[in-house]
């Protein structure tokens, strides 16, 4: 057994991983690299461009651990590099909202400034696919951006992803794209 399966080492509190990168409950410990890495473009997509405080910071922090620990249906997860388990972002699994038929899951991910541009949002959000799967039944899966996200909508596309059209939620549209759980890979 590898130190990354087994448990041990630096992915201590691995969910699932790849080789390349790994999902892990987020925790307060998380605190300096989740604000750091909240630049102008995580705020933008994900925050209507307000920077939050250090406060508010620690308290989703703290959210997402109590999310993951009770098994809440709406959770996000750090993204760790394999190789030096450095955190570079996060990616969320979300059910039971308001938008979401029984069975479907909506995806987030966002990458903190400097680890764009490399694969690690697809991979992760591949990754959350399985996690989903594994955890109870999933009929669908959503990707929900701005129309003008395009990184977003690539990772949406790259994953195969369709686009089924643009929503208005609120006063924002947002461009849905959707994958039917029989279509990714078993094993």
């Amino acid at each position: 057994m590898s130190e990354e399966s087994s448990g041990e080492g630096k992915g201590s509190n691995e969910i699932l991983g790849d080789g390349t990168v790994r999902l892990r409950p987020l925790r307060p410990g998380d605190l300096t690299a989740h604000a750091n890495g909240c630049d102008s473009v995580v705020n933008q997509w994900t925050n209507g461009g307000r920077v939050s405080t250090v406060e508010e910071h620690l308290a989703w922090l703290n959210r997402n651990a109590r999310a993951w620990r009770d098994g809440g249906p709406v959770v996000d997860l750090a993204i760790e590099l394999c190789d030096t388990g450095e955190h570079v972002g996060v990616v969320g699994v979300q059910r039971g909202l308001p938008y979401l038929d029984p069975g479907e899951v909506n995806l987030t991910y966002a990458l903190y400034g400097g680890q764009r541009g490399r694969g690690f949002a697809t991979a992760a959000v591949s990754l959350a696919m399985r996690l989903a799967v594994d955890q109870e039944p999933v009929t669908a899966f959503l990707i929900r951006c701005s129309p003008v996200n395009s990184s977003s909508a690539a990772v949406a596309r790259r994953l195969g992803f369709s686009y089924v059209g643009c929503v208005v939620e609120g006063s924002e549209p947002l461009d849905r794209y959707v994958l039917s759980a029989a279509a990714l890979p078993r094993g």
